[in-house]
């Protein structure tokens, strides 16, 4: 594995433990379950921006994902929502923010904001260029880091799917589906980390290490 695929991969496991973490803040702040975050901004369908009180941290909701930013410091974090609100997604973009703006008490990554800078320093959530974290993460990906949210929901997708003479993907769900599974459906495909990702990670520390 190269030095670059390494740290990215590292990166990855260190944003996915700081979104778990972070969750139940933003959960106390909206005065809703842990568990029922996603759903009930989401179904809402509603911008929503606030601050975590006795903290320096403030929170964003846009389309079905949630930035998290700290004021003070300029930590960043992005949610890309999987089924059932489950926090743990990576996407590139969200990684790549993350990357750029990651400071003690959370793990840096020097060589890999200097790997990835489109701007700075000094750095910000914007500063990264998407084109080439993404040389670093296809190269993940055909080793089998990645896996979808929700294989099953993408196989009940396909049930429902169908292509028009114009080419187009229509996909019409019963009408008896919650709405929470439709929700659910939109983001099924969003990527995870998978056990391949933690034995990669593990080999080459290892291997570093000897």
């Amino acid at each position: 594995m190269e030095p670059d695929d390494l740290r990215l991969l590292a990166a990855c496991f260190e944003a996915r433990k700081r979104q778990i973490e972070m969750l139940p803040l933003i959960a106390a702040a909206l005065g809703v379950p842990r568990g029922e975050l996603f759903y009930a901004w989401a179904l809402a369908r509603r911008q929503q921006t606030e601050s975590i009180p006795n903290s320096a941290w403030r929170f964003g909701f846009h389309g079905l994902e949630c930035d998290l930013e700290n004021t003070a410091d300029g930590r960043f974090l992005r949610y890309d929502f999987g089924p059932g609100g489950r926090e743990d997604c990576v996407t590139p973009w969200g990684i790549l923010q993350f990357v750029m703006t990651s400071k003690a008490p959370w793990q840096e990554f020097p060589d890999l904001r200097e790997r990835f800078a489109l701007t700075g320093p000094p750095y910000d959530h914007l500063s990264g260029d998407h084109g080439k974290i993404s040389e670093v993460w296809d190269r993940l990906e055909l080793q089998g880091c990645f896996e979808p949210a929700a294989p099953g929901l993408i196989e009940f997708q396909a049930r429902y799917t169908s292509i028009g003479e114009d080419g187009i993907r229509c996909m019409s769900l019963p009408h008896s589906t919650p709405d929470e599974t439709v929700i659910d459906c939109l983001v099924a495909q969003m990527p995870v980390l998978s056990a391949r990702a933690r034995e990669l990670l593990e080999f080459g520390v290892s291997a570093l290490r000897g």
